[in-house]
């Protein structure tokens, strides 16, 4: 009785086991492995068919350690499943020889593990001696009959092998067959044939999700080489993505989109699916080429720190000599590329002293040897061996085109070097035309700007400067050469154009330091103009700019108070201003004896204008004919304009004593300015001599 109860137990129990089974095969193809898992267990641990299930739900999704460990637990270790997946997690976790000593002389009752042993050992053979003889092991085994599984591993040896059209022939039956293949089978064949009819069919009829992520990242990729398909690639690894970021060929499928972006000059999208792999999958920030890829795209936006920092994670990352060499070469072409010149050669040269057998080394030889040379040649003009230096530049041109702008315009200043100013303008003038470079071109064009200025040639000077500062706005030397431009207009007493010079550099350089110079030509401009009050407020910016020099401070101040003492010829009350800006600038300016001079007449001058004529000669006197003697006595050499502010003084004080019959005075006077360095003796002489003619002189 208790036999036929059993019995009755095991009956009901019948299809329970076949419902979970069924399930857990089911799952097995959609590649749920944990659902695949649990129902196979539910179906009874220890039967052949739930560890069927349970192993190759381990082997499909890669847990080779829970594999082995899941085999350790069954009972028949000789079980031909048991010996299978054992061999075959060995081999995965890089245990090849362990892997073939259990399978290689193995007699499987199973023909199913059978098959699978004998691609088991091909594969080991594949790995350890090539696909010529593993594709032997293949063909040569008797348990392999010729089924699908067994056509379609032989076409992949074959393929290994260099063997491509028996592969094609292989793969072109398996689709030719239709549905009539399996699923699977079909597509493994669509993805070896690449062709997009039989992706596309591939990845519509797929059921299992496997098949389907096999076919559908295959024809994503065929789609992302194509320009005019990128979009419906890359809409299609997303979705794959979406669906299981965690399956095989999701982040490759990733870094597929992420390149054709790139390749396709599509930056920024390239960017943001390079950094989108990186958020996905953390891992990712050990793999050299995404951040190599990642890098080129930043340095395509300009952004050079960003795509320096990655192409140092390329470096960190990489797997090879030959990998971290290009991706220093790579971070000194981007510091190259950034202005950074010497950080890059430094690169540069770790990359020869560190890789020398390299391709990247071979390739930036050259590079780091013309710039040790255009540094000797850099040596020689700074040494004045302008004639040498010259050489060098021209053997660095005729060696590298890419050079060649930069060296034809330091010829150009060899040839000023040595005096050869009509050849040196003549070839500054061919590069300002006709360079390729509009660095050079800019560089050449400021050049001849300033060499006409030097030879006085106002109108040339003033629109060179101004076309400087047209082709190279954003350089530093842009404003300056405003300035000189409004300079030269200056010079050639075009007063209203230097003002409109100086009121567009104020408004295209509002923060340049230029301006404050920019202003001094301005309100002289002005004074010119007897526009004097616009030029005292002009000057005004001058003197009290926070960056203004101080020779432009106390020029600013003086040519302030000159056109106060201007406007004392309508107004009498400006000649009070005056004076108290001249009385400002001696007392609040740090003045040397030559100044001090050409102020103190300044402040004499406009004391006359006030009508105290007595200050006005005693300041005359003490301040500057008297400090004057004094200080040439002590060796002080005077400029220009401290000899004339003495001469002047000299020559009012004898007109003074003159007109109230003090002749003899007035001859001491002259006699000061006639024995004197300055160039108005002559005249002080003639003065002496028309004085003493009267004969009243004593």
């Amino acid at each position: 009785m208790r036999g036929f109860l059993a019995l009755l137990s095991l009956a009901a129990a019948l299809p329970l086991f076949a419902e979970e089974i069924d399930i857990a095969r089911e799952a097995l193809r959609d590649g749920l492995w944990d659902v695949a898992r649990i129902h196979a267990l539910r179906a009874g641990e220890d039967r052949p068919e739930s560890r069927a299930v349970v192993a190759e739900s381990f082997a499909r999704e890669g847990k080779w350690t829970d594999l082995l460990a899941a085999i350790e637990k069954w009972k028949n270790p000789d079980e031909d499943a048991f010996v299978y997946y054992r061999a075959l997690a060995l081999f995965e976790s890089g245990k090849a020889a362990q892997a073939g000593y259990l399978v290689r002389n193995r007699k499987f009752d199973d023909a199913a593990y059978a098959k699978l042993a004998t691609r088991l050992m091909a594969r080991i053979t594949l790995a350890d001696s090539g696909a010529v003889d593993a594709l032997k092991i293949v063909k040569e085994s008797e348990d392999v009959a010729a089924d699908e599984d067994s056509e379609m591993f032989a076409a992949s040896l074959m393929a290994a092998a260099g063997d491509r059209s028996g592969a094609e022939e292989i793969w072109r039956k398996v689709v030719s067959r239709g549905t009539n293949s399996s699923e699977r089978a079909f597509a493994a064949a669509s993805v070896g044939l690449g062709e997009e009819k039989f992706l596309r069919e591939a990845y519509e009829r797929s059921v299992s999700a496997d098949s389907r992520r096999l076919s559908g990242y295959a024809l994503a990729r065929l789609l992302l080489s194509r320009k005019e398909s990128i979009d419906e690639g890359a809409s299609l690894v997303r979705s794959l993505v979406r669906e299981a970021p965690d399956a095989k060929g999701a982040r490759e499928g990733m870094t597929a989109l992420a390149d054709a972006y790139l390749v396709d000059g599509r930056f920024k999208e390239s960017v943001n699916a390079y950094r989108e792999t990186l958020d996905i999958w953390p891992e990712a920030v050990k793999t050299s080429a995404l951040h190599d890829g990642l890098g080129w795209a930043l340095s395509k936006l300009g952004r050079h720190d960003e795509a320096l920092e990655e192409f140092a994670q390329a470096e960190a990352t990489a797997a090879s000599d030959a990998e971290r060499a290009m991706a220093m070469v790579k971070q000194g072409d981007e510091l190259a590329s950034a202005g950074k010149v010497e950080a890059a050669l430094l690169k540069y040269r770790g990359v020869l002293e560190r890789y020398p057998a390299t391709e990247s080394a071979s390739r930036i030889k050259d590079i780091v040897r013309l710039s040790d040379l255009e540094d000797r040649g850099r040596d020689l003009y700074r040494e004045y061996r302008f004639a040498d230096a010259q050489e060098v530049f021209k053997e660095i041109a005729e060696r590298d085109s890419s050079r060649k702008p930069r060296m034809d315009f330091l010829v150009v200043l060899c040839l000023y070097g040595q005096g050869l100013d009509d050849e040196a303008e003549r070839r500054a003038r061919a590069i300002a035309e006709e360079s390729p470079d509009p660095d050079v071109k800019s560089a050449a064009t400021l050049w001849l700007a300033k060499h006409s200025y030097n030879r006085g040639e106002w109108a040339q000077a003033r629109k060179l400067f101004f076309l400087f500062s047209k082709i190279a706005p954003k350089s530093p030397d842009a404003p300056e050469a405003l300035v000189w431009s409004a300079r030269a207009a200056f010079a050639e007493s075009d007063f209203k154009s230097a003002i409109q010079l100086v009121t567009f550099l104020d408004g295209a350089y509002p923060d340049a330091p230029a301006r404050v110079r920019g202003f001094l030509v301005q309100g002289e401009s002005l004074i010119e103009l007897a526009r004097f009050d616009e030029a005292v407020l002009v000057l005004e910016r001058v003197a009290l700019a926070e960056n203004a020099s101080p020779s432009d401070r106390l020029r600013a101040r003086l040519l302030g108070a000159d056109a106060l003492f201007a406007m004392g010829a309508d107004n009498p009350l400006r000649y009070q201003e005056a004076l108290e800006a001249y009385k400002g600038v001696k007392m609040g300016e740090s003045l040397d004896p030559g100044e001090r001079i050409v102020v103190s007449c300044k402040i004499a001058r406009t004391l006359e204008k006030l009508k105290r004529v007595d200050e006005a000669v005693d300041r005359y006197y003490a301040d500057v004919v008297l400090a004057y003697r004094e200080g040439r006595s002590k060796g002080i050499r005077f400029g220009d304009e401290a000899k004339a502010s003495f001469s002047r003084a000299a020559f009012r004080l004898a007109d003074e004593y003159e007109s109230r019959g003090r002749d003899y005075q007035a001859v001491h006077v002259l006699e000061l300015v006639s024995t004197s360095d300055v160039p108005a003796g002559a005249e002080a002489r003639k003065r002496i001599d028309r004085i003493q003619r009267k004969g009243k002189f004593l």
